[in-house]
């Protein structure tokens, strides 16, 4: 398996997904997990790990943050390159060297990316079985900031990013046997883009027992938005609610407060921190600050695949107001499991009806419990991870039966 960083502690939704897949995937599977981390530390993650059985083969870990100025630099050096910008802190060679090394060295059955931009990586290898599990579109992202972007420069940038990753994008799915997508939604646009056809839905879930203690709390009226705040996705729904939505709300509730609830939210957020909003930072255990809220908001506009905290708030029993965005990739019906609102003054306004009406939010929160306990555990999830390998196996059999026919 090859990925970016150790998926534990679980402070992440990719974390969360590629953790509890692992853990019940190694129950029965020889893994070996290639990735990068801190060479002085780490202790814990490793091992946990371990801990399920599996092999960890780790890199020392660059600060993936890179200064504003030097981002700058990095774009204008990266403008003629068919790569995209952010693919440049991903691909290392070192990496790539240690992946061909643990090919020689064991017999594996199969290679699987985490990630699509690890797929950069196997697209090297020659004579294994290729699975990709993809948490969203890359493209998607980078074509919503553009839409969204009113500077004509920075919009022009975003365009070509757009464009670079769909290219790279189709050009790496191409190489695999078969593919993991996280909703149908995903599933049609890796058909009509890329021409993928072999393709299993493996859907982002929860346990949904960790959440069963937690109780919503209406008399402090606060407002929760749970996510990894160093993503530019998350950082762009940090800014449209404070800059579009929040005051929309105060308009109509004075004492209503946000708290920002997850890791790494960098200098450009904090500026929005005050008396009524708080951003925590990591959390060993999000349920406290579930507690403490009232309800859960999704301010998403640019992401893809499917939202890990959507799951979490309706297992918790907190009612949910999302973007259409947001909520993309769930099996949720807008007005029976969460409200969906489309521009900053239906978010609002959902926002204040959930305040005042909680006949509403008890509607919707049964219901939204029952779906998750339904369709999104883990432990009905996490089989369709090894009949996906199944499908690898076997889509690489053919391929090769049809190579050898050929020649």
């Amino acid at each position: 398996m090859l990925d970016e960083w150790i998926p534990y502690p679980l402070i992440s939704g990719k974390r969360l997904r590629s953790y509890n897949l692992l853990a019940r995937a190694a129950r029965r599977h020889d893994i070996t997990y290639l990735c990068f981390a801190d060479p002085s530390g780490e202790e814990d993650a490793r091992r946990q790990i371990k801990s399920l059985g599996i092999r960890l083969a780790t890199l020392p870990r660059k600060n993936p943050f890179v200064p504003k100025y030097r981002l700058y630099s990095l774009a204008l050096a990266n403008l003629f390159s068919p790569m995209p910008l952010v693919m440049r802190k991903h691909f290392r060679e070192d990496y790539l060297a240690r992946l061909n090394q643990l090919v020689r060295e064991e017999n594996f059955d199969l290679v699987h990316c985490e990630w699509t931009h690890y797929g950069v990586y196997a697209t090297r290898l020659q004579g294994l079985p290729l699975f990709l599990s993809s948490h969203n579109i890359e493209a998607m992202p980078w074509q919503r900031l553009y839409q969204h972007e009113k500077n004509p420069i920075r919009r022009a940038f975003l365009r070509l990013e757009w464009q670079k990753m769909l290219k790279l994008e189709d050009a790496v799915c191409r190489k695999f046997d078969h593919i993991g997508t996280v909703s149908e939604d995903d599933r049609q646009k890796f058909e009509t883009l890329y021409g993928c056809e072999s393709i299993t839905i493996i859907p982002n879930g929860i346990d949904v027992n960790y959440y069963s203690l937690v109780r919503p709390n209406f008399t402090e009226k606060a407002l929760v938005f749970s996510a990894s705040f160093d993503t530019f996705v998350n950082q762009d729904a940090v800014a449209y609610f404070m800059e579009s939505i929040f005051p929309k709300v105060l308009e109509r509730d004075s004492k209503v407060s946000v708290i920002f609830l997850g890791k790494d939210p960098p200098s450009l957020l904090q500026k929005y921190a005050g008396e009524r909003v708080v951003f925590t930072g990591t959390v060993e255990d999000v349920r406290p600050h579930l507690s403490r809220s009232a309800i859960c908001v999704v301010p998403v506009r640019v992401a893809g695949g499917s939202r890990i905290k959507i799951l979490e708030a309706m297992a918790a029993g907190l009612p949910v107001v999302s973007t259409p965005e947001g909520a993309e990739g769930l099996e949720v019906v807008p007005g029976e499991h969460v409200l969906i609102a489309r521009t900053a003054d239906e978010f609002g306004k959902c926002v204040i009806q959930l305040l005042n009406d909680r006949s509403l939010v008890e509607s919707l929160t049964v219901k939204a419990r029952g779906l998750v306990r339904d369709r999104y555990d883990w432990e009905g999830i996490a089989p369709l991870l090894e009949l996906a390998w199944e499908k690898t196996i076997q889509r690489f059999k053919e391929r090769e039966g049809r190579s050898r026919g050929a020649t």
